[in-house]
């Protein structure tokens, strides 16, 4: 890394938006190496399958968690290395490590960022969700009606009822309801649900 930027070293969790404006994934590497050398921290790679991370040689000798395989060790530096919701299902339990998000063009992530209060690599600037308590409240109402995976009339009516109230208070935005709901549910209880969501979009066409 051409600079060392000292806020690197001051956040839980850092993103490195998908750009063309740099080599994302040469900074999301070194910038993992610097992290984990600046605390002395084992650093674990998490993505896709192995191939992604053992493509590049700076990361083949590290332990490499994949979507089917392995579990993170809460307390290190983990590199999410271009992810996949599957891989990020990994990581939504550490409370202790470091998490550095390098992003893929295929999957983004920036509502997780904005979720989690990420520092932004490339704007330098720590992302908010701008989620007021009443929005927080309606997301909470989201998650708690998917308590059977949303595979009842009830649920989905209630849903669609918490979307409008969060639609009221702090606006809709899909990418952050799936994101808040992704980091307390499985991926089939999420499937449903976006199917709640296109129903909801399509009937207040304003929010989509």
């Amino acid at each position: 890394m051409s600079e060392i930027d000292p806020e690197y070293v001051k956040h839980q969790y850092l993103y490195v938006p998908w750009t063309d404006k740099f080599d994302s994934f040469g900074v999301g590497k070194a910038l993992a190496r610097h992290v984990a050398n600046h605390f002395r921290a084992r650093l674990t790679v998490v993505c896709p399958q192995k191939s992604n991370a053992q493509w590049h040689d700076e990361l083949a000798k590290l332990p490499i968690v994949t979507e089917r395989t392995g579990t993170v060790v809460d307390g290190g530096v983990v590199l999410a290395f271009v992810p996949t919701r599957k891989v990020m299902a990994k990581v939504h339990h550490l409370s202790e490590s470091i998490v550095i998000m390098v992003e893929d063009p295929s999957e983004r992530f920036e509502a997780w960022a904005r979720l989690v209060g990420a520092y932004n690599v490339l704007t330098r600037k720590v992302m908010s969700s701008g989620l007021s308590e009443a929005g927080t409240k309606a997301l909470d109402g989201v998650v708690w009606e998917g308590y059977n995976g949303w595979h009842d009339s009830i649920a989905e009516t209630m849903t669609i009822k918490h979307l409008r109230d969060l639609a009221e208070s702090d606006g809709y935005d899909r990418a952050i309801v799936l994101e808040y709901v992704a980091q307390r549910k499985g991926e089939y209880a999420l499937k449903r649900l976006e199917k709640i969501l296109d129903t909801f979009e399509r009937s207040v066409p304003a929010v989509a």
